[in-house]
Order: C-alpha cells, then sequence, then structure tokens
C-alpha cells in the first residue's frame, strides 16, 4: 500500500509527483513536491503526491528504482481512476523522482507531458528521457551540482522537440525560498501544461 495524497481539480487534467530520493529524507512533503502541487492546483488540475515504497505510511522497501517505477504507474492508474477518460496526463518529479519520472513515461501509461526539476544528470542518465515526445517542461538551478547546469543546457539544446520549455533559477539543488518561483513558472506554461494540441498521446 502507497501513502498518498490526492487534491480533486478538473476531471480534464491531472499530475502525479514524485519526491525525491528516499534514502535522503526524501518524501511527499519536500518543499519543491508542494510547490508543484501548489502550481498544478492553480492551473486547475488534479494533483496526486505519494511516498515511495518504504516511506512514511507506504509499506515495502527502497528498491534502487526497479519498484519506484512501479509505485509511480500503480498512483497514476489511480490518478486516472479519478478523471475524465481523455484527460491530459503528466508526470513531475524531483531530483530522484524525475529520474523515476523519465523511466515510468516510456513504459506506456499513456502520458502527454512530463514536468521535470532538477534531474540529477550527475548520477542518472538520461536514455528513458530522450525517448519521450511529449511536452517538457524542466526546472534548474543554476548552483545546482547535482543536476548541473551545463549538462542541463546541453540536454535541452539537443532535445528534438517543438513543446520544451526551460526555467532557470539562481538557486542550489534544494530550492531553499525558490518555490514561488515554481509554482510561477507553472502558472505562466498552463497552456502547454494542459493542451493537447500540440503533443499526441504516446500508444
Amino acid at each position: 500500500m502507497l501513502e498518498a495524497l490526492l487534491r480533486e481539480g478538473g476531471k480534464n487534467a491531472g499530475v502525479v509527483i514524485c519526491h525525491p530520493h528516499p534514502l535522503y529524507g526524501g518524501d511527499m512533503y519536500s518543499n519543491v513536491v508542494e510547490a508543484i502541487e501548489t502550481g498544478f492546483s492553480a492551473i486547475s488540475f488534479t494533483t496526486l503526491r505519494f511516498n515511495f515504497r518504504g516511506v512514511g505510511g507506504s509499506g515495502g522497501f527502497y528498491d534502487e528504482g526497479e519498484g519506484e517505477v512501479d509505485d509511480l504507474l500503480a498512483a497514476l492508474r489511480f490518478l486516472k481512476g479519478s478523471l475524465n477518460r481523455d484527460a491530459y496526463v503528466i508526470l513531475a518529479g524531483y531530483s530522484f523522482g524525475a529520474w523515476i519520472c523519465s523511466k515510468a513515461a516510456c513504459k506506456g501509461g499513456n502520458i502527454d507531458g512530463l514536468f521535470i526539476v532538477a534531474y540529477p544528470f550527475s548520477v542518472y542518465k538520461t536514455d528513458e528521457l530522450s525517448t519521450f515526445r511529449g511536452t517538457i517542461c524542466f526546472v534548474g538551478g543554476s548552483f545546482d551540482e547535482i543536476g548541473p547546469m551545463d549538462a542541463l543546457l546541453d540536454f535541452y539544446t539537443n532535445l528534438p522537440l517543438v513543446d520544451k520549455h526551460l526555467k532557470i533559477i539562481p538557486t542550489s539543488h534544494f530550492f531553499p525560498g525558490k518555490e514561488a518561483e515554481i509554482i510561477d513558472f507553472i502558472k505562466e506554461r498552463a497552456d502547454s501544461l494542459s493542451h493537447t494540441g500540440s503533443a499526441p498521446k504516446k500508444e
């Protein structure tokens, strides 16, 4: 069983939000996770944040990313039960959670977009992220040593997508005091994050 918080918004758009690394204190109450949830709620998304296995009230144990992908896919199925059948669906993740989102998006689930905060380029590969063809929004910290700015800019520049967006915030990997900037970026990109015209759903 997974511990989760569902906030019902509109039935036409939903987001599942993934927290940072379970072994380093990450959980669904992370400041960045809460900022993502606040931002998407503000643009009428139904939001679902949850604790990976072994975190908080969720059962099980850390599984090096494999079981955590299964956790996300289970959370995605639950979210879809609260939405219209043709709803626009996004996976959002911070740090380790961003990596899990990229892995899960390539396993199906009919995902329209990804919202990626502080992708840990120095730790995890980008193979799965490179193959995603929906809308992608990136948020990076200019002083982030775990998700270095040069790696983010290189990846973003070479990503063959039309509907891609980038926000650079002058901060570290932990975004202290920068939560409002994440929220504002979500609001600014509301059209790209909720429409279906530019990014056909994956089969």
